[in-house]
């Protein structure tokens, strides 16, 4: 089976690209930073650029494709104009599900758990409230929009909090905790947003079983199995870890006037559990982290 993956050098895309070559023939793309890409075929390409992805897209003619690349952090997009999220979020995801459907590919397309409306209480299910605050989870929603249009072969991934090791130049909150941890300095974690926190690992594990599996289910809350903040995740991680618990400065999103308000996007993920994809307990996945080789 050949897979093609987008945004093969990002966080979630290398660990994709280590899980899926094991079983698969994979073709990975990648832009600024080549991360671990250049250990597998792959290409350096701007993605915007439709003429060249549709001749590399009908070139490999991937049976399935997982598209990650896109502006992803949304206190980024936020700065950035809105027609350029746009292009990039939305109008690159509708040519790859056009390509899709002309070729018979399966799409994978990770979204994003701040589409939702994080007033609502705990554990959203799929058809809670969307309401996405920043132009990142906006963007994410119309694209969302744009891949049921055109394609009935296709998989949408609201994802969680991705947590790990950030590998090569990638870098992410998680990465940047455990680092001060284990050097002794503190760090400042939220105490008042609540998500359903997924392992990098463990996400292109399940994936990759979304794969094998031939699953066609549509939009699937993508998280883990444990309601916590950011600070409860800290707390973890030192317990796990044997970190000194008085490094973690609690403080509220109120403390980030420039942060959106999103209190509260922790995901049921009771259709998740029903496809057979094991979800790892945080803790399960710190002790994979912190015994991490790759």
């Amino acid at each position: 089976m050949k897979i093609l993956i987008t945004g093969g050098s990002g966080l979630l895309g290398q660990y994709l690209n280590i899980i899926l070559s094991e079983e698969f023939s994979i073709f990975t793309l990648f832009n600024r930073n080549s991360g671990n890409c250049l250990f597998y075929d792959s290409l350096k390409m701007e993605i915007t650029n439709l003429s060249n992805l549709e001749y590399v897209l009908n070139k490999f003619i991937p049976d399935v494709i997982i598209h990650t690349a896109g502006y992803t952090r949304p206190e980024i997009a936020d700065k950035l104009p809105y027609e350029e999220v746009y292009k990039m979020n939305v109008e690159v995801t509708k040519f790859i599900a056009g390509i899709c459907n002309s070729l018979g590919t399966k799409l994978i397309f990770t979204s994003t758990d701040l589409v939702y409306d994080g007033n609502q209480g705990e554990y959203l299910t799929e058809n809670a409230k969307l309401n996405p605050l920043s132009s990142y989870a906006e963007s994410k929603l119309k694209a969302e929009e744009e891949i049921k249009k055109v394609l009935e072969n296709y998989v949408i991934l609201r994802t969680s909090l991705l947590y790990g090791i950030g590998l090569y130049h990638s870098v992410n909150n998680f990465s940047l905790m455990l680092k001060n941890f284990r050097e002794g300095k503190p760090s400042r974690l939220f105490f008042d947003q609540y998500r359903t926190p997924l392992s990098l690992l463990n996400a292109a594990e399940m994936i990759k079983e979304i794969i094998k599996k031939d699953i066609k289910s549509g939009t699937i809350n993508f998280g883990g199995l444990t309601r916590v903040s950011r600070a409860e995740l800290g707390e973890i991680l030192c317990e796990t870890g044997k970190f000194d618990n008085n490094l973690i400065e609690r403080i509220s999103l109120d403390d980030k006037p420039e942060i959106r308000k999103v209190y509260d996007v922790s995901l049921n993920t009771d259709k998740l559990k029903s496809l057979g994809l094991k979800q790892k307990t945080i803790k399960e996945s710190i002790i994979e982290i912190l015994n991490q080789k790759i």
